[in-house]
């Protein structure tokens, strides 16, 4: 998983010098600008999510859930849904109440969110709200930016895919 993390990184890096070297042979400042903030605020954003995802699957197989249903575990961790007969003493004192609809995703979504994708978040508003007060920003430079980070994402894991399938 590492050595995928890394060579994501390094196309990444090839790409966004490749941008600039265009921008700067196009004189081009406004679409520098906008470009390399798009894409340092997504690359954070895309960063942070695979660092809290990883991180949670981590846990998840310390904990050794795998390949059981987690929710199921979290709710029912006796299987008292699975006997036929059971005490109603007994069962209202190991039965833990059924998880809301909500709890359920924010459950099954908190290892997306960490502090580096967060600062992201954060640095992509910033950077709009930046680029509208000094009158440089343009909207197909910027939305390039944010583009670059996911399309390579994908592309990169469809060549994966199709090379371990």
């Amino acid at each position: 998983m590492n050595r995928i993390f890394l060579d994501l990184v390094r196309i990444f890096i090839a790409v966004d010098i490749g941008i600039v070297v265009f921008c700067y042979l196009e004189d081009n400042k406004v679409w520098l600008y906008n470009t390399q903030l798009a894409f340092f605020s997504t690359a954070l954003i895309i960063l942070g999510s695979f660092i809290g995802y990883s991180n949670s699957v981590k846990r998840q197989l310390e904990n050794g859930n795998v390949g059981e249903d987690i929710l199921k575990k979290y709710e029912d961790p006796y299987n008292i849904d699975d006997e036929e007969e059971i005490d109603k003493e007994k069962l209202k004192e190991l039965k833990k109440p059924k998880l809301k609809w909500y709890e359920a995703i924010l459950f099954s979504f908190k290892g997306g969110f960490n502090f580096i994708r967060i600062l992201g978040y954060g640095f992509l508003i910033f950077s709009f709200i930046f680029l509208v007060k000094k009158n440089i920003f343009d909207v197909y430079s910027f939305l390039f930016g944010v583009s670059i980070v996911p399309a390579i994402a994908l592309i990169y894991s469809l060549i994966i895919k199709r090379k371990f399938s």
